[in-house]
């Protein structure tokens, strides 16, 4: 094998690579990006409802 040859192999070879570690990085995001998702839902729905209350609890007073 040339140097060129050589030098073509190894960079395919880490292209590969490269490509199959961002390939294995993506899956996990897409199941903690739901999960952070559905975490930022509630503590919304928890604030609207906390601050339902606080106006429910002043129009009593």
């Amino acid at each position: 094998m040339t140097d060129r040859q050589k030098k073509m192999k190894a960079a395919l070879a880490a292209v590969a690579h490269y490509l199959e570690q961002e390939a294995q990085q993506e899956s996990p995001v897409a199941n903690n990006n739901a999960w952070s998702e559905m975490g930022k839902e509630i503590i919304m729905k928890n604030r609207t409802m906390v601050q339902r209350r606080g106006r429910v609890i002043r129009s009593r007073a």
